[in-house]
């Protein structure tokens, strides 16, 4: 009878390990191979069939299939080590971060010891159990097979920090809170390089790199390891006894990077590191001790590092954009992030695109960069520079001028307004701060002073404008003659504009609440398509779903800024986008026309209508024309001619 191995494989690792997609794996399963069959699975676990990994090195081996050359000492980077002794694989990977980080303790090969060999080598290691001792002894019975396992893993891997990293990739799933906060390489490469170049600006000789949260090290390892300039940098995490920070301890002692305490106060509430002079903070939020942390909490943990921050401190947060750029969803939120905004240390928030969460890919993320106050710059200058790549894929390009911008947000006020800025925009601070509004989207201003873009959002919430939602009409309150009435069909093109209407004499009792247009209004929607129609001649009634947007005064001093048809414009721009936030009418950009331009610019483009309806109507006359032509050309001759 054959002995199964303890290494173990899914399809997913036969592809990899194969170098081929994982439908081919599948497929060699359903094809025999003449010279040898696929092997069976040895076990089933959490629904996911497992096969020995040695009997797959064999089978490839012989039939030849994979494009890659694959020997009997290479899978156990790809496999993962069955239930020792009928312990669950959580508590597994557990012991074999520990052995791995064991080894590099030690610098001695664990192989060949037996479990109490291998608990002296940690107690002596790690007297203060800050790594591994505890980890250990829990699995003590299987400590040999465990630790013959973790040589050959790093073997297979070529290095302790390979393989450790593919134990954390290998077991995503079974560690829920990392799973439920993992970021995209993109998402990572972005926050380690801002943390860096602000480290950089700094002029600092040996940086810190903090996370004071419960977190996954992930932005800490990716900054650290990022960071060129000698000596090396440090991390700072906090002493905490979890699962979780115990796991980060482990993994920065497996890269061999040198850690020290961030404090905890007597409330056990994480401190700044001691060398906090020199420290930049990298937060991920919610963490993945709490992954389901509110927004409240988000800023709350900011909100405390803050005050405890030293002076020339700087921080880097990504995290939500429901809490750090988009309108506060209570007031709770809203308080938290004005604690921060009048900090005055908040320097640079830019809105990323959604897909950077690996299973959240629809939500939006935003990155936050904190720095020096400068005391010398009164409240009411001190500029906060703003961002939205809502819409914009994170390639090399993107990354860098991104970078770019946040360091330039940090340098003296008379230097950050100079910056050719590629995607942040500076906006008083003094606006952000009062009522609930979005930090991404309010009106930015050029260095000439011109007012430049905004949302449609947020220019509903400053009352340049009113969006008005459509009527509810029963289809046979509909006819084809009396008060014009606009729904989507009208504004897709589907039916003409004034093809449907309702009665003016019943409607209004009919319908006592209903509204019309005024001349000027934009009507548009936004299903089934996006598309828009400036009401020149007003009094028509909106059908919902679409609704329509009204210019008003009352939100800055004198005429808004607004033009109907530079919004209808935009919302076309909007229709043509290829990302799922084009229906969100609320973040739609909207170019601001300089108010003395108003009145030249309704003038020109009234004159364009009108010729437009000139011509619409000559050419309607032009078809008619034709037709009666036709008609005549093929009318019937009387008989006798």
């Amino acid at each position: 009878m054959r002995t199964a191995s303890a290494l173990h494989l899914s399809l997913s690792d036969v592809a990899r390990l194969a170098g081929v997609q994982r439908p081919v794996a599948t497929m060699w399963r359903k094809r025999p191979h003449e010279a040898r069959p696929f092997p069976e699975p040895v076990a089933t676990i959490g629904g996911q069939e497992r096969f020995d990994a040695f009997e797959i090195a064999d089978y490839l081996a012989t039939t030849g299939r994979g494009n890659t050359r694959v020997e009997r000492e290479d899978v156990a980077a790809h496999a993962t080590l069955a239930g020792v002794a009928g312990l669950p694989e959580s508590s597994v990977f557990t012991a074999l971060t520990a052995l791995l980080t064991l080894s590099v303790l030690t610098g001695e090969p664990l192989s060949g010891l037996t479990s109490a060999g291998v608990l002296a080598l940690a107690a002596d290691a790690d007297p203060g159990d800050t790594y591994v001792r505890r980890e250990l002894e829990a699995v003590a019975g299987d400590l040999a097979t465990l630790a013959a396992h973790t040589d050959a893993l790093a073997d297979a891997s070529y290095s302790v920090p390979a393989a450790f990293e593919l134990l954390l990739r290998q077991q995503r799933r079974s560690l829920p809170g990392r799973a439920a906060v993992a970021l995209r390489d993109e998402a990572v490469e972005l926050v380690a390089r801002v943390a860096g170049a602000l480290a950089a600006e700094a002029d600092w000789a040996t940086p810190v790199f903090a996370d004071v949260t419960d977190g996954s090290g992930d932005l800490l390892l990716k900054t650290i390891q990022g960071y060129a300039a000698e000596p090396a940098p440090s991390a700072a995490t906090v002493p905490l006894d979890t699962p979780s920070a115990r796991l980060v301890r482990r993994r920065l002692r497996a890269h061999d990077i040198h850690r020290i305490d961030a404090g905890v106060d007597d409330a056990g509430s994480a401190l700044p590191a001691a060398e906090s002079d020199g420290t930049v903070h990298v937060l991920q939020l919610p963490t993945v001790a709490a992954p389901a942390m509110p927004d409240v909490e988000v800023l709350d943990v900011i909100g405390d590092l803050l005050v405890q921050l030293a002076p020339d401190s700087r921080v880097v947060v990504i995290g939500p954009a429901t809490a750090l750029a988009d309108q506060p969803a209570n007031a709770e939120a809203d308080r938290a992030r004005d604690a921060v905004l009048r900090s005055g240390r908040l320097r640079a928030v830019v809105r990323l695109p959604a897909g950077l969460m690996v299973q959240s890919p629809r939500r939006h993320l935003a990155l936050w960069a904190l720095g020096p106050t400068y005391a010398d710059v009164p409240i009411a200058e001190r500029w906060t520079f703003v961002g939205d790549l809502s819409d914009t894929a994170l390639d090399a390009s993107v990354l860098e001028d991104v970078v770019t911008d946040v360091v330039a947000s940090m340098t003296s006020p008379r230097v950050a307004r100079t910056h050719a800025y590629r995607f942040a925009r500076p906006v008083p601070t003094t606006r952000l701060i009062p009522g609930r509004k979005a930090l991404v989207g309010s009106p930015i201003r050029r260095r000439d002073g011109a007012v430049g873009i905004v949302t449609l959002g947020d220019a509903t919430d400053r009352r340049m404008c009113r969006v008005l939602p459509g009527n509810r009409v029963r289809p046979d309150d509909l006819l084809t003659h009396g008060r014009r009435a606009v729904g989507p069909s009208e504004l897709l093109g589907e039916s003409p504009i004034g093809g449907r209407a309702v009665d003016p004499v019943t409607f209004p009792s009919a319908y006592p609440s209903s509204r019309y247009t005024e001349p000027g209004d934009l009507v548009f929607c936004t299903a089934p398509r996006v598309a828009a129609w400036v009401d020149r001649e007003g009094g028509s009634v909106v059908l919902s779903p679409a609704r329509s947007v009204r210019v008003v005064g009352g939100g800055d001093s004198g005429i808004p800024p607004l033009s109907p048809d530079v919004i209808a414009a935009d919302i076309a721009r909007a229709a043509g986008a290829a990302t799922g936030e084009a229906k969100d009418w609320r973040r739609w950009p909207i170019r601001l026309v300089p108010r003395e331009r108003l009145a030249a610019l309704k003038a020109e483009l009234d004159r364009v209508a009108a010729e437009r309806a000139a011509l619409t109507a000559r050419l309607a006359d032009l078809d008619v024309q034709a037709a009666r032509a036709i008609d005549e050309a093929t009318r019937p001759q009387p008989e006798g001619h």
